[in-house]
């Protein structure tokens, strides 16, 4: 038996309701909670990108500097925001085939740039 609070004048709400109402806004804080860590952890690879940049170019004053390319980790996060936003604006998370293109160009960026950065950072030099 579904439990109702009724008000004069008002319309009847039950309990499912209620619930029913509740739920998108609470995945709607999770996707955004989600996106948020997201964009956290690709602007801490950005920083520590320049920092390696930075230390290198201390380093090897001779030589040609090795380049960590921080700027280009900015490509995988617009991506990210694209998706998000195209997620957002559709309420669903997959389906939509530009935010699933976008999310996985943005995967695939950010995991060649993270492979270089982790060459440079362990000693892997080209």
């Amino acid at each position: 038996m579904a439990h109702r609070c009724t008000v004069p004048g008002k319309r009847v709400l039950s309990l499912e309701r209620l619930e029913e109402m509740r739920m998108p806004a609470l995945v709607s804080i999770l996707d955004l909670y989600t996106w948020i860590l997201i964009a956290g952890i690709v602007y801490a690879l950005i920083q520590i990108a320049r920092f390696y940049e930075a230390k290198y170019a201390e380093l090897y004053t001779n030589t040609a500097g090795q380049r960590t390319y921080y700027r280009l980790f900015l490509v995988p996060l617009s991506l990210f925001l694209v998706a998000a936003g195209r997620y957002a604006f559709l309420n669903d998370f997959a389906g939509d085939p530009f935010g699933d293109i976008a999310l996985c160009a943005g995967g695939i960026v950010l995991g060649l740039l993270v492979y270089r950065l982790q060459r440079l950072m362990t000693g892997g030099r080209r």
